[in-house]
C-alpha cells in the first residue's frame, strides 16, 4: 500500500544557545577587564622597605603638598571629605576593596592626621598608606 500523506518536514529553527553563550562570555570579559583599568597621576611617595603591591578594587585618596584632597582623581573639599569617604566605605560593604592614602612627602602632617581620623570616625576598617620601594624613582 502506498502512503499518500505528505511527510512532515522538521521546521528549521535557529538555535540561540551558542549566541547567548558568546554574549555572556563577552560580558564577563568586559567586567573583568574594567577592574584592571587604573587611573592615576604620578606622585612622589616616601620609600618604605615593607612596601608590597595591592590587588583587587583600590580606591585612592590622594593628599597633595598644598593640603588638597583627591578621591579617585576627583578633587574634594576638606569639609566634604567625610561624606565622600562614607560613600566609599558603604560601597566596600557591597563590593570589598581597599582604601589607599597616597600622600606627598611634603604634605602637611595635620592634613594626613585629618584623613586618618575621618576614616576611623566613619568606621573604615583599614586605611592603607601607599609608599614606594627604596630605589624606585
Amino acid at each position: 500500500m502506498i502512503c499518500l500523506r505528505p511527510k512532515k518536514r522538521p521546521e528549521a529553527e535557529i538555535d540561540l544557545t551558542p549566541v547567548m553563550d558568546v554574549i555572556f562570555i563577552l560580558l564577563i570579559f568586559f567586567i573583568v577587564a574594567s577592574a584592571f583599568a587604573v587611573r592615576g597621576l604620578d606622585i612622589d611617595l616616601p620609600p618604605a622597605h615593607s612596601s608590597r603591591a595591592l590587588s583587587g578594587k583600590v580606591v585612592e585618596v590622594r593628599l597633595e603638598e598644598d593640603g588638597s584632597f583627591f578621591c579617585d582623581g576627583i578633587p574634594v573639599e576638606r569639609e566634604f571629605l567625610r561624606y565622600r569617604l562614607q560613600d566609599i566605605v558603604r560601597g566596600f560593604r557591597r563590593e570589598p576593596g581597599q582604601l589607599v592614602l597616597k600622600a606627598s612627602p611634603k604634605a602637611p602632617v595635620e592634613a594626613l592626621i585629618f584623613v586618618v581620623d575621618e576614616v576611623r570616625m566613619i568606621g573604615g576598617e583599614k586605611l592603607m598608606v601607599a609608599t614606594s620601594r627604596p630605589g624606585d624613582k
